[in-house]
């Protein structure tokens, strides 16, 4: 693993997950999902995590066979592919503002004719017409958007009359003044808010919420064994598999920390008010 693909994900959001797909490449030879793992039994793989996060939040929206879905923050597409064809929609369509991440999902797609990936923003769906959605999906992205309210606003606009919503997003504890990484955060496009903040953008925008839940626990007991996940072989020299085994070692560390004291992770499930 080159040293400038590590130094990458600090450098900006789409430097972050333009390394992250090439890192999953390299170790796994293929693309997985951009979200955090969640727990579910001993010695699961990676994959087998962030797929139990998927199935966890689709669990909250009943069946989507036959419906409209929107994955908005669909990344690599990996994670639309997974529920395409797993839970049988009539179609599913992926919107992400990363143009990469968009290229990467349309090399994935393959034949299905109902699956389509295209580059958009949250909080500006341009390409989304109204009232054209059953199920919107938006799974560990809105914390990346600066103007939420927006956001919310075109949740209102797509989802049809008895359609519903559902966002996973990593919240604040506590309302977060400015502070010596104001600048980085910016730069990373972190935009957390608490939970109380969502309640009252939620009511405002006209949008119910049925259902909450707090995941953090599952989601950092997600990294237990994580050390298995990242084997030698993958490596050209000892040295390049130590400095990686250090690098993604401090970043569990970072996100498990940062869960514990700062941050955590929630489902809102709701549908617009019509």
């Amino acid at each position: 693993m080159e040293n400038s693909t590590l130094l990458e994900t600090g450098s900006s959001t789409k430097d972050y997950y333009q390394s992250i797909n090439q890192t999953y490449r390299k170790l796994y030879q293929k693309l997985l999902m951009l979200h955090y793992p969640f727990f579910r039994e001993h010695n699961e793989s990676l994959e087998d995590r962030q797929v139990n996060l998927t199935r966890h939040c689709v669990s909250h929206l009943g069946s989507l066979e036959d419906k409209d879905v929107l994955e908005v923050g669909c990344g690599n597409g990996t994670q639309s592919l997974y529920i395409y064809e797993k839970y049988k929609p009539a179609s599913l369509t992926g919107v992400d503002i990363n143009s990469n991440n968009i290229s990467l999902a349309h090399s994935i797609n393959g034949w299905h004719q109902n699956l389509d990936f295209m580059v958009d923003d949250a909080q500006n769906l341009q390409n989304i017409p109204d009232n054209s959605v059953d199920v919107l999906l938006c799974i560990e992205s809105a914390f990346h958007y600066p103007e939420k309210h927006k956001f919310m606003q075109e949740v209102h606009r797509v989802v049809r009359p008895g359609g519903q919503f559902l966002i996973a997003d990593i919240l604040s504890r506590s309302y977060q003044h400015r502070g010596p990484l104001e600048k980085w955060k910016r730069k990373m496009s972190f935009h957390h808010w608490t939970e109380g903040q969502y309640l009252k953008k939620f009511r405002e925008n006209g949008l119910k919420i049925h259902r909450q839940e707090n995941i953090t626990e599952p989601v950092k007991k997600g990294y237990k064994g994580f050390d298995r996940w990242i084997t030698r072989k993958n490596f050209n020299s000892l040295w390049e598999y130590i400095k990686f085994k250090t690098f993604i070692f401090l970043q569990v560390k970072i996100n498990t920390l940062l869960l514990n004291q700062r941050r955590k992770y929630f489902i809102f499930v709701g549908e617009p008010d019509k």
